[in-house]
């Protein structure tokens, strides 16, 4: 999940589930356990705003198994 934020001076930003530590950032593999609410938060020598996010997940049944 990207956290982007502009002024001036341009903050820096940080992003984190139900406020966990930050990961790595680079490509994976979303599952239904990365839903939830994320905290994105920006700073800069002003002070700091934070947005939170409700990320859902969906995805399809892998073959052979049924929903339920």
């Amino acid at each position: 999940l990207g956290c982007r934020a502009d002024g001036d001076p341009p903050p820096s930003t940080r992003c984190a589930r139900d406020g966990a530590a930050t990961r790595a950032r680079g490509s994976r593999t979303v599952s239904r356990a990365d839903a939830g609410r994320y905290l994105c938060r920006a700073t800069n020598k002003h002070g700091s705003a934070v947005r939170s996010v409700l990320v859902t997940v969906e995805c399809e049944w892998p073959r052979g198994e049924q929903g339920g």
